[in-house]
This record gives C-alpha cells, structure tokens and sequence, in this order.
C-alpha cells in the first residue's frame, strides 16, 4: 500500500524540481524527504526519478503517481470536510493568510463576522504574498488564502488548489497633483504614453504587478523608468504625492492614499486585479472553511455594492 505521506512528498518535488525545496516547503530536512523518497520507491517497485545535473527528473511512473495524489489528497479533503459538517458547532482554529491590502479592506471584517456568528472559531490571521499563501496552503499550513492575478498576467491554474473569485478591481493611475497641464492630455482616463517621460513608482513585493506594469507600457511603447520602490502603499503614495513619480495602484489600496493625488483611469488598456479565495481542492464543506468563505462573499459582495 502507497503511503499517502510520501505521495505528499513525491507531489512536492514534482512541484519544486529538488529535494531541499521540496523539503523547504514541507518543513523538513532534505535527508528525511530522501529517505521517504527511497522507501516509496520501494513501495512503488519502480523507480522514481534520475538526476540531470543538480535536477531531479521524475519518471513515467513517478508522474502518474503525481497524477493521482492530486486526487487522492482532494478525496480525503473531501472525506475529512463531508464528516466535519455532520456537526452543527462552527468551532476550532482557522488558519487565513491573506496580502497587506486584501487583509485590511476584507478579511479584517470577514474574521469579525465570523467571530460575532461562531464564538467557538478561532481565526488566526498571517500576511502572506500570493506566491507564499498558496505554497503553505497546499502543504496544510493554512487553510483559507486570499490571493490575486492581474488581467495581463492571468495565474497558473492548479489542481490542488480551488478558487472562488470576490472582487475584481480597476488599476489606476496615481499622479502628483501639480503634474503638468502638458501632460495630462485634459480630462478623463490617461493614456500610458502620455506618461513616457515620468519616472515610476512600484511595489516591491508585488513581482507580478511590476510585470504587468512592464508589460503594459511595452503596449503603450515605452519602458517604465523605475526610480522608487517600496512594499508600503502609504510610501508609494507619499512618493507620489511629493511629485517623485507616477504609479498604477489597485482601488483596494487607496484606503492608504494621501491628499493631494489624482486618480485617473488608464485610457488605452483595461487593467485588472481579481482577488480570490483559495482553499485545498475538496476541503470547501468544512464548517470552518464554509464560514470563512460566506463572510468573505458578504464582505465582498457589500464593497462591490
């Protein structure tokens, strides 16, 4: 009998391509994840990968093993959320990680509603990027991940993470209020181009934001001139707000903006961010996640509004 444990494993250096990753993302040391590894060969009978170069290759066998982990993890998070929802008591530790901006304009009151309506649910709240939620939440760190993907740059779909979309949101252009009259090409949304020249502010945790920027000025003709970067949109919009440079902010950070900026829509491209709930493939029906997710859509559903 295969060890559903070491199909973990396996699944994670399919994912991460070597051994010390894939014990970094199972928090173990890599002389343990090679042990595990060698004895699930032997389970297997077959072996289960070859070394090219400092890589690790999966074989055939190792891929269809991988192939039916992901279903075979996503049925036991089935099992596991259809028993607990036979209670009707919410209780116990949920754990939420959620990016800086998304955690302060929803889950700050998703976590509120959850306590008013479940007394007995405890939520423990972590600030994570994108990347980093859905790695921890696919090795069982966390439970609920609030996480995002822009319109040019639509995420890598996995199957053993499972996506509710909440709030779609517009970009905008974030420009110093005394930016000259020359520049703004009179009222209403800018184009890109206009701003050319202008050196640009961006967000340092952000890669995926600094991509779309980059790639939505190649659209507009240009390369964006970096000049600051920062991980704090109350910087960002204080580097603007002293005529530093131009920057594209999702709505949902304006919350941090200063007096003394102008908000402007992008005229030659639509940009997006969708922010999403994600939780392991299969786990939705638990009581705790279930909760979690209803506040989310009420919270969301009410910003939208």
């Amino acid at each position: 009998m295969l060890d559903v444990h070491r199909l973990r494993l396996l699944r994670e250096l399919a994912r991460q391509g070597t051994i010390a990753a894939a014990a970094r993302a199972c928090s173990l040391t890599p002389s343990a994840v090679s042990q595990q590894l060698a004895v699930l060969e032997r389970e297997a009978g077959t072996p289960l990968y070859f070394r090219d170069g400092r890589r690790l290759v999966l074989t055939e066998a190792a891929l269809v093993l991988v192939e039916h982990t992901e279903q075979v993890l996503a049925e036991l998070e089935r099992a596991s959320a259809s028993v607990a929802a036979l209670t009707s008591t919410v209780r116990g530790v949920l754990r939420l990680a959620a990016f800086p901006t998304a955690a302060r304009a929803l889950a700050a009151d998703a976590i509120a509603r959850c306590r008013a309506a479940h007394p007995d649910l405890r939520v423990r709240l972590s600030e994570q990027e994108t990347a980093d939620a859905l790695e921890a939440l696919r090795g069982g760190r966390i439970d609920v991940a609030l996480v995002y993907e822009y319109s040019l740059l639509p995420g890598v779909r996995d199957v053993a993470v499972e996506t509710e979309p909440l709030v779609t949101e517009p970009l905008l252009l974030a420009l110093p209020a005394d930016l000259p009259a020359d520049l703004r090409a009179g009222p209403g949304p800018l184009p890109l181009a206009s701003l050319a020249d202008q050196p640009w502010i961006a967000a340092s945790q952000d890669d995926t934001l600094r991509a779309m920027l980059a790639r939505a000025c190649a659209a507009a003709g240009f390369e964006p001139r970096l000049d600051f970067i920062s991980s704090d949109y109350t910087v960002i919009f204080a580097l603007v707000r002293a005529g530093l440079g131009v920057s594209i902010v999702p709505r949902l950070a304006l919350e941090s903006m200063s007096a003394d900026i102008e908000l402007r829509e992008i005229a030659d491209l639509e940009l997006t961010r969708t922010v999403s709930v994600a939780v392991r493939a299969g786990s939705r029906r638990g009581p705790q996640i279930a909760a979690m997710l209803a506040a989310l859509h009420e919270v969301a559903a009410e910003l939208a509004g």
